[in-house]
């Protein structure tokens, strides 16, 4: 057996096969530096990238599994119990739950390949992780907010509180619909066009408005002297028409429902009337439904109440100019018709 020459005991393992195969002492320098140090790293590095893509490739695969059982499974549902979800609801959570959960597995990967590549470099992994732990105790006072924001995000994706186009109320003045959701934060836009950007963490409580299926709430108020039976019947009639019209019957998912009588004060008399609607419809539904009642009271010669002339009472009417507040809850903040707003 030939003994190792002197200039490869400080390279590699490959410069002794190298030297006896070629008798080049250059090309075995060379091939033997390259084979302790850059060619481990670049195949740390190769097998790093092929585990990030099968990992990958694997967790959306699982994710478009899912969201193919939630549909075949909500196709068994009885239609009582089913709820009417936006197209597409599923295999958008499913995508942004995957394109998430991709993201982690990227970042684990990645610290390993690191820490793999520092212990060939001679690093001390001990020594960085001590390191690590101190800076992360120094650090992690400091980043209690981002983890607070992080699990709230994961939770909030988990439980499908809300996605990608929903109509939410996150805390006024951050009421709008939603454009992009991470796990740090959700970022929204209102009716006048301003991106709100909330941390995930800062949102206590959140209202969503078009989630499985939305509402129209409109109260009608007329004169104390109207006929009270044929102005119900008029609202009912209203909301038949709008069911079975072609235009609007994929909006409008229900017969309406004629509540009576919400409210009684010297100025008129408030009838309430809700209709089931499309997830995040009912503000068109509404505004709509307000046209047609107009138009059904002008014929029937039903007159509104005093505060819909514009004259001075409107100024100290509940919820008026000036007046001291509303009968319902309108939905300001969206800038769009409220559920409760009047005709």
């Amino acid at each position: 057996m030939v003994a190792e020459p002197p200039f490869c005991s400080d390279t590699g393992w490959a410069c002794d096969p190298v030297w006896e195969a070629t008798g080049n002492e250059t090309i075995a320098r060379v091939i033997g530096w390259l084979s302790e140090k850059p060619l481990q790293i670049a195949g740390i590095l190769a097998l790093a990238y092929l585990a990030n893509r099968l990992l990958r490739s694997m967790i959306a695969r699982t994710g478009r599994r899912m969201a193919e059982n939630a549909d075949r499974l909500g196709g068994y549902m009885p239609d009582g119990l089913r709820t009417r979800e936006v197209d597409g609801r599923a295999v958008a959570r499913a995508a942004t739950m995957s394109t998430i959960t991709r993201s982690m597995a990227t970042a684990v990967v990645d610290v390993v390949a690191a820490a793999w590549i520092l212990a060939v470099l001679g690093v001390s992994l001990a020594a960085i992780v001590a390191s690590a732990g101190v800076l992360g105790v120094a650090l992690g006072f400091g980043a209690q907010n981002l983890v607070r924001d992080v699990l709230a995000g994961w939770f909030i994706l988990v439980e499908d509180r809300y996605g990608v186009g929903d109509t939410i109320d996150a805390g006024a003045p951050a009421v709008g619909t939603v454009e992009r959701v991470t796990l740090r934060s959700t970022r929204l836009r209102d009716i006048n066009g301003t991106v709100w950007h909330v941390a995930n963490g800062e949102i206590l409580r959140v209202g969503n408005k078009s989630q499985s299926w939305s509402r129209a709430v409109v109260d009608v108020a007329v004169t104390p002297d109207a006929d009270l039976e044929r102005a119900r019947e008029i609202l009912g009639e209203v909301g038949e028409r709008m069911l079975l019209d072609e235009a609007w019957s994929g909006l409008v998912t229900s017969s309406p429902n004629v509540l009576g009588v919400q409210r009684i004060d010297p100025l008129g008399i408030t009838l309430r009337v809700v209709i089931d609607t499309a997830p995040g419809e009912q503000f068109p539904v509404e505004r709509e439904y307000r046209l047609r009642v107009l138009q059904a009271f002008d014929a029937a010669g039903i007159s509104l109440s005093a505060p819909y002339a514009g004259g001075p009472a409107a100024a100290a009417w509940p919820g008026g100019p000036g007046g001291p507040g509303g009968t319902g809850t309108g939905d300001t903040g969206t800038g769009e018709a409220g559920p409760s707003s009047s005709t």
